[in-house]
């Protein structure tokens, strides 16, 4: 038997990543988990969100720490406030979008990892929260251009 050892990573000054109209930071990579999951915070402002859109390699889980998130799975929508957690498997259609005033922030968990390096690529770095809430200028719900390479695919 194998026997691993266990891996800290320390924070340091977070780095932000707008991709698509949603900020994200990234807190775990599959680089750091031997590709197992990545862990991300997502931070929607109003009327930002993902398209109904399904992923063909991974699930991807939502946990809702504040604000109310709508989510939809090309049939119904619901309201998922703080506190919810969303589960959707591998070919699920699903999308989401903040249709409050307010914004909102959800930890997202996919397994296994790889999205991360999409948001990254697709992505601009955002130095800090700061300069994201200063950030105005609204855009169209969409999945990144990546989308196909990364098996999402728009619904």
């Amino acid at each position: 038997m194998t026997t691993e050892s266990i891996k800290i990573d320390f924070p340091n000054d977070a780095q932000y990543t707008l991709s698509a109209g949603n900020l994200y930071r990234i807190i775990a990579r599959g680089s750091q988990t031997n590709g197992r999951f990545s862990l991300l915070v997502s931070i929607l402002k109003p009327g930002q969100g993902g398209p109904a859109h399904t992923h063909s390699n991974e699930q991807e889980s939502f946990y809702i720490t504040k604000g109310e998130l709508t989510v939809f799975d090309g049939e119904t929508e619901a309201k998922a406030s703080e506190g919810s957690f969303i589960f959707c498997p591998e070919g699920a259609i699903r999308g989401f979008r903040n249709d409050t005033e307010q914004d909102v922030e959800m930890l997202i968990f996919y397994t296994p990892s790889g999205i991360e390096n999409m948001i990254e690529m697709d992505g601009t770095s955002v130095n800090t929260l700061e300069d994201y809430q200063n950030h105005t200028k609204a855009r169209k719900i969409a999945c990144p251009a990546l989308n196909k390479q990364f098996g999402i695919e728009e619904k």
